[in-house]
């Protein structure tokens, strides 16, 4: 049997942490270890945690460090401790009881896989699909798009969602953990990519369900969301775009800068090029 270790992220989202964690109580199979990082919140999340699951194994962030660098301390310390996979999975999130068996299931006999993605649905009734396992990068409108598409077989893809990331340690060992320059956004595409460069494969558990509520330590549609995606965006086009993504950033940055003034948007293109600088 595999030895898996979940780590969820929170920061200033704790009743979506504590929904998170009852669901994770019924998982079947379920994980060896859990792992909560609590990601400088400044707020009662730690309290309220501790209140609930007095023996929940909880990790304390001195401020936001961000996706990535929130999780590499623990993701280094598991991998030290030899566990066989590692499943992150959003604190925004609520995997079914299956999810788990069925992720593992999808790995079984094939080594060379080194990341699973699940069917990811709104957490709110009818569970719209909102993407299977991940997506593909525009390499030239300097975008991505999430599969959405439901119907098998999943087509090979660029990146799976960091929202429920299922990893292989051995992977991990061999290409490295998150990229910190990624404070938030583009950080699961980066290392996704690094992992198929290195001859790993990802896979999708279609029948793995897993309910998420889109964006929910930023907003959905904010300013705010705008300004870290495009940042992020950039950042990743010059790692690895063509032309060192001069075109992506260009062309992406263009358009969604239109985008936003033709419906009257202003602050949100703003907030568009500023990212474009940050990046």
């Amino acid at each position: 049997m595999s030895r898996v270790a979940l780590v969820i992220l929170n920061y200033r989202g704790v009743a979506n942490t504590l929904t998170c964690l009852a669901t994770v109580q019924q998982l079947e199979p379920g994980p060896a270890r859990v792992i909560v990082i609590d990601n400088g919140s400044g707020d009662d999340s730690i309290d309220r945690l501790r209140a609930a699951y007095p023996e929940l194994e909880l990790r304390c962030n001195p401020r936001n460090l961000g996706f990535g660098a929130g999780q590499n301390a623990v993701l280094a310390e598991l991998l030290e401790d030899r566990f066989d996979w590692i499943w992150l999975l959003n604190n925004d999130a609520a995997p079914r009881s299956t999810a788990l068996g069925r992720m593992l299931a999808t790995v079984a006999g094939d080594q060379r896989i080194g990341a699973v993605g699940s069917r990811l649905l709104d957490a709110e009734p009818p569970h719209r699909l909102q993407a299977l396992g991940g997506g593909h990068v525009h390499w030239w409108l300097g975008r991505s798009r999430e599969w959405s598409q439901d119907h098998e077989p999943v087509p090979e893809l660029d990146y799976l969602t960091g929202a429920s990331l299922l990893l292989r340690s051995n992977a991990l060992r061999e290409v490295g953990l998150f990229d910190e320059r990624f404070f938030l956004y583009w950080e699961d595409v980066d290392l996704c990519l690094r992992m198929k460069q290195a001859g790993w494969r990802l896979a999708v558990a279609a029948d793995a369900e897993v309910l998420h509520r889109q964006s929910a330590s930023t907003g959905r549609g904010s300013a705010a969301k705008d300004r870290l995606i495009n940042a992020a965006a950039v950042k990743f086009f010059r790692k690895h775009g063509p032309l060192g993504g001069w075109p992506a950033i260009l062309i992406g940055t263009t358009a969604r800068v239109g985008k936003r003034l033709l419906g009257g948007r202003f602050r949100k293109a703003a907030a568009v090029v500023r990212g474009v600088f940050d990046g």
